[in-house]
């Protein structure tokens, strides 16, 4: 009688608690006080259950404060629009998921503030939302970052391309011969002489290789590579190096590169982030720098604030969507549930379209268009997708031409042709149409080796518009 009173009790409770050990949760671990002009790291805890497939973290940070990634869990890691953003298309197999990024925070930043968290998954098919409990930090004003902000800096300029005075780019990471990508990064150090760190976390499916470290340690290990050195170069701008060869199955996600550079500066260690322009640092000369020195503009409070020039976007063509991209060559399946977190994507990517400043500085593509490429451009892109294939792939489409591959926000775009007229590419689109199985062939613009829009090409070519 007891024993069979007895099981059903112990199962009950075993499954109470297999549900409650099942729930999604999460914790983040953050310090309640920070000071101004420093950084300070936040730690998530995601108990994720048995969820799998995709998934993604998100918070939002006050203006002033930016993020670095510190560990993503084999996430990718964005930081755009305030928002830190980790996105896995499987999330990894541990039922307890822990992430991490470094806050940086501005010298005029102060008071309290708030931060709070979601992260998103696929269960039955539906997609579900858990939020984190709002926690807040105390930011402690650095009086005399305060008092200096309103000083004159010197910023620099190569290649039309703006650097500030302690700064590092990346040039878009472009194809050689041996289809492997090559990374060219320069630092613009100034006065700088002791301890300095570039570290950038590349995609999975690449072996990395130093090609030129100039007196550096350099490590590759887990899909970050780095540059150290315990004393840095003595030239006030130097080129570093590395290379990206595809080894075994590529993964079938965006590809993308992001990274830190790290320096002592009055017995602190900073860090900034890598930004990637249009520019070619092959030839790297630290002459061609100019040096100029910019005034902050002040408001009635006299707090330094920048007058960013913000250049407003015309409206995409048709054919740039990227949802009428051209042969998409991946064939990716997906689930009923996937048009949901699809549709939240292209909601955030054409908000963050419309907000796009300034975009001759905001370039992240990899490309075997030569670099730099003056002027306005058009090429038609034939296809795109996430795994990179050999260009004699499209020859059984009947390309006979010489494809270009460039890698643009994460895809895969191939091109053919290069034209000065909008309308010479126009009518080449249409041979593409008439001659070969691609019906979704369309007209991309560049100017001088970026992407825009066509009508943007238009405007700046001064050229009509041809249906």
């Amino acid at each position: 009688m007891f024993r069979s009173i007895i099981i059903p009790v112990i199962l009950g409770v075993l499954a109470l608690f297999g549900f409650i050990s099942s729930q999604v949760t999460l914790d983040v671990n953050m310090p309640e006080s920070a000071k101004a002009g420093e950084e300070f790291v936040i730690e998530i805890t995601i108990n994720k259950g048995d969820i799998e497939g995709f998934a993604r973290f998100q918070q939002e940070l006050p203006v002033g404060f930016t993020a670095v990634a510190r560990q993503s869990a084999n996430g990718e890691f964005k930081f755009e629009d305030q928002k830190v953003k980790i996105q896995w298309m499987q999330v990894p197999f541990d039922r307890a998921v822990i992430i991490s990024y470094a806050i940086q925070v501005a010298p005029t930043v102060s008071g309290n503030f708030s931060f709070e968290g979601k992260f998103s998954y696929i269960e039955n098919n539906t997609v579900q939302t858990i939020s984190a409990t709002p926690k807040s930090v105390l930011i402690i004003g650095d009086e005399t970052a305060a008092g200096t902000a309103e000083q004159a800096q010197t910023t620099y300029s190569y290649q039309n391309v703006s650097l500030k005075n302690i700064d590092c780019v990346r040039q878009k990471p472009f194809l050689n011969e041996n289809n492997e990508v090559i990374v060219n990064l320069m630092v613009n150090k100034g006065e700088l002489k002791e301890f300095g760190k570039i570290q950038e976390q590349i995609p999975r499916g690449y072996r990395a290789e130093s090609i030129k470290s100039k007196n550096s340690i350099f490590t590759f290990k887990n899909s970050i590579i780095k540059f150290l050195w315990m004393n840095m170069p003595p030239e006030a701008q130097f080129v570093v190096s590395y290379k990206l060869i595809p080894e075994g199955e590529i993964s079938n996600q965006a590809f993308l590169i992001t990274g830190t550079f790290s320096y002592a500066e009055n017995e602190r260690t900073k860090t900034i982030n890598i930004g990637e322009r249009a520019v070619d640092l092959s030839t790297f000369a630290g002459e061609d720098l100019v040096a100029q020195t910019v005034t902050p503009v002040t408001n009635n409070q006299n707090t330094a604030v920048e007058q960013p020039q913000e250049t407003k976007p015309l409206q995409s063509d048709t054919y740039n969507n990227q949802s009428n991209t051209a042969t998409q060559i991946d064939n990716t399946e997906t689930t009923d549930a996937t048009p949901n977190m699809y549709d939240v994507e292209q909601k955030e990517a054409k908000q963050k379209e419309t907000k796009t400043a300034n975009y001759m500085n905001n370039l992240a593509a990899i490309t075997t268009i030569p670099l730099p490429e003056n002027g306005v451009s058009y090429r038609v892109q034939i296809a795109a997708g996430h795994k990179l294939v050999e260009k004699n792939y499209f020859k059984r489409l009947n390309i006979t031409d010489d494809v270009q591959v460039e890698i643009h926000d994460g895809w895969n775009k191939y091109t053919v042709g290069n034209f000065g007229i909008y309308r010479d590419a126009r009518d080449y689109r249409i041979y593409v149409w008439n001659n070969t199985p691609i019906q979704d062939a369309f007209v991309a613009a560049y100017n001088s080796g970026m992407r825009i829009t066509v009508q943007e090409a238009l405007m700046i070519a001064n050229q009509k518009w041809y249906e």
